[in-house]
């Protein structure tokens, strides 16, 4: 998302991000990677449930797991920890300023790849 960051804000997006770690974690996310957005902590996870985002050891077990973990390595991508659910995938919601949604996307495994273009078009959209 944040590559195509001018992308977005020029179509009218507001990007917030939700994490599931503590607030104190959620505060490490956005000095490192947020940028000016906001970053919102859930560490009961409610927003996470309420979306219908994937929970569990089992979604590892996905084919796509194998092809995403080559692909951030080859792009040289090292994970240095894990910080909230390590179990909680997450996804992409667009909503529209009346609070439809207007696009989603959940991951079915870890570093499913937003599709951005999608996005982009929901935003339009709106």
């Amino acid at each position: 998302m944040r590559t195509r960051e001018a992308e977005l804000q020029a179509a009218g997006a507001n990007l917030v991000f939700v994490g599931s770690g503590l607030p104190a974690m959620a505060a490490d996310f956005a000095r490192q990677h947020a940028g000016p957005h906001p970053v919102l902590s859930d560490p009961q996870r409610s927003a996470f449930a309420a979306a219908g985002m994937r929970r569990g050891w089992y979604t590892l077990l996905h084919w796509r797991f194998v092809a995403n973990l080559w692909r951030s390595l080859r792009a040289g991508f090292r994970q240095a920890g894990v910080q909230g659910d390590p179990w909680q995938h997450g996804g992409v919601l667009v909503l529209a300023a009346d609070r439809r949604l207007l696009h989603q996307q959940l991951d079915t495994t870890a570093g499913d790849e937003v599709d951005v273009d999608a996005v982009l078009a929901a935003v339009r959209r709106a």
